[in-house]
């Protein structure tokens, strides 16, 4: 059967938030959705989620499903199919979620972490399209990221290539939730934005970013700080990333991301003080064209070639 008879579903799991749709051959949508993640709880709870989300997806549509794509906040193992650390989403721990969903639905399952599918989406139709070297961030519960070179993923022997929040951009820092101390995700993750937030800006705190990224158009001096220090901690840690992979593009995705010029700004200021500056003459900064669904498309494109495999 031709691939462009037949839809798959990609979902989207992370910290805060899980994102669905049926996907089809050209990246296109329908029936997208988001809604709270249940990756705090108890995994069964989870299981069932993402299994009513598949059923929800299946009924709007007389096109026979034929994979699932998904995308997790996580580490995985070599082969793709278990989750093996998780710093905010403590369910996926708790079970074996490749096999309870082809056990439960009966259509292979491709996996992989969350930021390789917004990068595998960006690269598909969204900011990166037709560029071999380019690298992606999200920025929201934690810092993910994904470095796509020659047009390959970046993997490593062990598959966890391209943690690019687990970056240490301090010899002593915040703890971070991996563990370590002084990772950008410790300093511009949830937990550390937070802190910062607080220090800094206590009478801010009460406001979530979307909020502050108001403020922050209105000239709220304090919250343009907030998303200055922001640019300033990413730009920090990118600039290493552009004298080691020299990329085309850096696409920023996520929440936090949609905050007007000033992260941006920031962010440029670091990779231009800390950077080659012959790297820098190709290298272009934009925000994710795919949105909040570029991990949902990411997502899909890989089932699609998964169903083409087999």
């Amino acid at each position: 059967m031709p691939t462009s008879e037949f839809n798959v579903v990609g979902l989207d799991i992370g910290g805060t938030r899980l994102k669905a749709a049926l996907v089809s051959f050209d990246g296109s949508l329908t029936g997208n959705f988001s809604e709270a993640s249940r990756v705090r709880g108890e995994y069964n709870a989870l299981l069932e989620q993402i299994l009513n989300a598949i059923e929800r997806l299946q009924s709007l549509s007389d096109i026979p499903l034929k994979a699932i794509g998904l995308g997790v906040a996580g580490l995985l193992d070599k082969d793709r199919r278990n989750i093996i650390a998780s710093p905010n989403c403590i369910a996926f721990l708790k079970g074996s979620l490749v096999a309870d969903l082809e056990f439960n639905t009966g259509l292979p399952v491709v996996m992989d972490n969350d930021a390789n599918m917004f990068a595998v989406g960006e690269g598909f139709i969204g900011a990166a399209q037709g560029s071999d070297n380019f690298i992606a961030i999200t920025l929201g519960t934690g810092v993910g990221g994904a470095i796509v070179s020659g047009g390959r993923l970046v993997r490593g022997i062990d598959g966890g290539g391209g943690e690019i929040g687990h970056i240490p951009i301090s010899i002593q820092g915040p703890v971070c939730g991996c563990g370590s101390n002084g990772c950008l995700e410790s300093y511009i993750g949830r937990t550390g934005l937070r802190s910062y937030i607080f220090k800094k800006h206590p009478f801010s705190a009460e406001f979530g970013l979307r909020k502050l990224a108001l403020m922050a158009k209105e000239n709220n001096l304090h919250a343009i700080d907030v998303f200055r220090y922001i640019g300033r901690m990413l730009g920090i840690g990118l600039a290493g990333l552009v004298n080691i992979f020299n990329p085309e593009i850096i696409v920023i995705g996520g929440g936090i991301s949609a905050s007007g010029p000033y992260l941006y700004e920031a962010a440029l200021e670091e990779i231009s003080k800390r950077a080659f500056k012959v790297y820098q003459t190709n290298l272009r900064l934009k925000s994710s064209a795919l949105g909040s669904m570029a991990g949902v498309v990411g997502a899909g494109r890989c089932a699609f070639e998964e169903k083409g495999r087999n």
